[in-house]
Protein backbone atom coordinates (compact mmCIF):
# COMPACT_ATOMS: atom_id res chain seq x y z
CA UNK A 1 0.00 0.00 0.00
CA UNK A 2 1.31 3.42 -0.89
CA UNK A 3 1.34 5.89 1.97
CA UNK A 4 -0.56 8.95 0.74
CA UNK A 5 1.00 11.26 3.35
CA UNK A 6 -1.04 14.00 5.03
CA UNK A 7 -4.57 14.37 3.71
CA UNK A 8 -6.45 17.56 3.04
CA UNK A 9 -7.92 17.45 6.55
CA UNK A 10 -4.47 17.11 8.16
CA UNK A 11 -4.68 13.40 8.94
CA UNK A 12 -1.60 11.26 8.34
CA UNK A 13 -0.14 7.89 9.23
CA UNK A 14 0.95 7.55 12.86
CA UNK A 15 4.17 5.85 11.77
CA UNK A 16 5.03 8.94 9.69
CA UNK A 17 4.05 11.45 12.37
CA UNK A 18 6.05 9.54 15.01
CA UNK A 19 8.95 8.38 12.87
CA UNK A 20 11.32 7.63 15.77
CA UNK A 21 9.22 5.50 18.10
CA UNK A 22 5.63 5.26 19.29
CA UNK A 23 3.06 3.15 21.11
CA UNK A 24 -0.62 3.33 20.16
CA UNK A 25 -3.02 1.67 22.59
CA UNK A 26 -6.76 1.25 21.98
CA UNK A 27 -9.35 0.25 24.59
CA UNK A 28 -12.96 -0.53 23.72
CA UNK A 29 -15.71 0.96 25.89
CA UNK A 30 -13.42 3.29 27.86
CA UNK A 31 -13.23 7.04 28.18
CA UNK A 32 -9.80 8.66 27.84
CA UNK A 33 -9.79 9.33 31.61
CA UNK A 34 -10.62 5.68 32.36
CA UNK A 35 -7.85 4.52 30.05
CA UNK A 36 -5.32 6.82 31.71
CA UNK A 37 -6.49 5.67 35.15
CA UNK A 38 -6.10 2.00 34.22
CA UNK A 39 -2.50 2.57 33.13
CA UNK A 40 -1.67 4.16 36.47
CA UNK A 41 -2.23 7.89 35.94
CA UNK A 42 -3.55 9.67 39.00
CA UNK A 43 -6.10 12.46 38.58
CA UNK A 44 -3.58 15.22 39.39
CA UNK A 45 -1.27 13.89 36.64
CA UNK A 46 -3.88 14.40 33.90
CA UNK A 47 -3.31 17.74 32.17
CA UNK A 48 -4.48 18.69 28.66
CA UNK A 49 -1.47 19.07 26.33
CA UNK A 50 -1.06 19.45 22.60
CA UNK A 51 1.42 17.21 20.80
CA UNK A 52 3.87 20.08 20.41
CA UNK A 53 3.63 20.96 24.12
CA UNK A 54 4.23 17.32 25.09
CA UNK A 55 7.20 17.18 22.72
CA UNK A 56 8.69 20.36 24.21
CA UNK A 57 8.37 18.96 27.72
CA UNK A 58 9.98 15.67 26.76
CA UNK A 59 12.92 17.30 24.96
CA UNK A 60 13.84 19.89 27.54
CA UNK A 61 16.87 19.53 29.76
CA UNK A 62 16.55 19.65 33.55
CA UNK A 63 18.60 22.84 33.73
CA UNK A 64 16.38 24.66 31.19
CA UNK A 65 14.16 27.39 32.62
CA UNK A 66 10.39 27.12 32.14
CA UNK A 67 10.49 30.42 30.26
CA UNK A 68 12.15 28.45 27.43
CA UNK A 69 8.91 26.49 26.86
CA UNK A 70 7.20 28.15 23.88
CA UNK A 71 3.72 26.85 24.71
CA UNK A 72 3.72 28.06 28.32
CA UNK A 73 3.26 31.59 29.61
CA UNK A 74 5.60 31.21 32.59
CA UNK A 75 3.90 34.17 34.28
CA UNK A 76 0.65 32.19 34.32
CA UNK A 77 1.06 30.89 37.86
CA UNK A 78 -1.98 28.58 37.66
CA UNK A 79 -0.66 26.84 34.52
CA UNK A 80 2.82 26.49 36.01
CA UNK A 81 1.33 25.11 39.24
CA UNK A 82 -0.83 22.62 37.28
CA UNK A 83 2.19 21.35 35.31
CA UNK A 84 4.33 21.20 38.45
CA UNK A 85 1.65 19.29 40.38
CA UNK A 86 1.29 16.88 37.47
CA UNK A 87 5.03 16.16 37.55
CA UNK A 88 5.99 17.88 34.28
CA UNK A 89 8.04 20.62 35.97
CA UNK A 90 10.68 21.39 37.04
CA UNK A 91 12.32 18.19 35.74
CA UNK A 92 11.31 16.83 32.33
CA UNK A 93 8.97 13.81 32.46
CA UNK A 94 10.15 10.36 31.41
CA UNK A 95 7.09 9.82 29.23
CA UNK A 96 3.85 11.55 28.34
CA UNK A 97 0.74 9.61 27.38
CA UNK A 98 -1.72 11.61 25.28
CA UNK A 99 -5.26 10.21 25.21
CA UNK A 100 -8.54 10.75 23.42
CA UNK A 101 -11.53 8.83 22.12
CA UNK A 102 -13.54 8.11 19.00
CA UNK A 103 -16.71 6.06 18.55
CA UNK A 104 -16.59 3.87 21.66
CA UNK A 105 -12.82 3.49 21.76
CA UNK A 106 -10.27 5.31 23.90
CA UNK A 107 -6.77 5.65 22.58
CA UNK A 108 -3.43 6.52 24.10
CA UNK A 109 -0.38 7.60 22.19
CA UNK A 110 3.13 7.64 23.61
CA UNK A 111 6.18 8.95 21.89
CA UNK A 112 9.33 6.86 22.43
CA UNK A 113 8.04 4.59 25.25
CA UNK A 114 5.75 1.61 25.76
CA UNK A 115 4.15 2.21 29.14
CA UNK A 116 0.49 1.64 28.23
CA UNK A 117 1.04 -1.71 26.51
CA UNK A 118 1.89 -3.42 29.80
CA UNK A 119 -1.69 -2.80 30.99
CA UNK A 120 -3.47 -4.32 27.99
CA UNK A 121 -5.39 -7.01 29.90
CA UNK A 122 -6.78 -4.40 32.33
CA UNK A 123 -7.74 -2.17 29.41
CA UNK A 124 -9.73 -4.99 27.81
CA UNK A 125 -12.11 -5.75 30.69
CA UNK A 126 -15.09 -4.23 28.80
CA UNK A 127 -14.18 -5.64 25.40
CA UNK A 128 -11.10 -5.55 23.23
CA UNK A 129 -7.78 -3.76 23.55
CA UNK A 130 -4.92 -3.46 21.10
CA UNK A 131 -1.41 -2.12 21.35
CA UNK A 132 0.94 -1.33 18.47
CA UNK A 133 4.53 -0.46 19.35
CA UNK A 134 7.44 0.47 17.12
CA UNK A 135 10.84 1.55 18.39
CA UNK A 136 13.63 3.54 16.79
CA UNK A 137 15.48 0.38 15.73
CA UNK A 138 12.53 -0.82 13.63
CA UNK A 139 11.25 -3.44 16.08
CA UNK A 140 7.46 -3.67 16.02
CA UNK A 141 4.98 -5.58 18.15
CA UNK A 142 1.20 -5.91 18.09
CA UNK A 143 -0.69 -7.12 21.16
CA UNK A 144 -4.37 -7.99 21.55
CA UNK A 145 -6.43 -8.68 24.68
CA UNK A 146 -10.13 -9.41 25.12
CA UNK A 147 -12.30 -9.31 28.27
CA UNK A 148 -9.29 -9.21 30.61
CA UNK A 149 -7.23 -11.92 28.92
CA UNK A 150 -4.16 -11.51 26.73
CA UNK A 151 -5.00 -13.15 23.41
CA UNK A 152 -1.97 -12.71 21.17
CA UNK A 153 1.28 -10.86 20.70
CA UNK A 154 3.38 -10.93 17.56
CA UNK A 155 6.01 -9.12 15.58
CA UNK A 156 4.71 -8.07 12.13
CA UNK A 157 6.74 -9.74 9.42
CA UNK A 158 7.48 -12.75 11.63
CA UNK A 159 4.22 -14.74 11.38
CA UNK A 160 5.92 -17.99 12.46
CA UNK A 161 6.37 -16.46 15.94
Amino acid sequence: MINPGPTENGLHWIADAYSTSFTLTLGEGLSPYELLGRVGAQEHHIVPLTRSAAYELLLREEEDHISDLDFLDWEDEAAVARLTSAGFLPAPPVTIVRAGSVTGWAYALEESHCHTGTYLAALSERGRAFCVHRNAKGFSRVDHACHGDAMTSFEPGLPHL
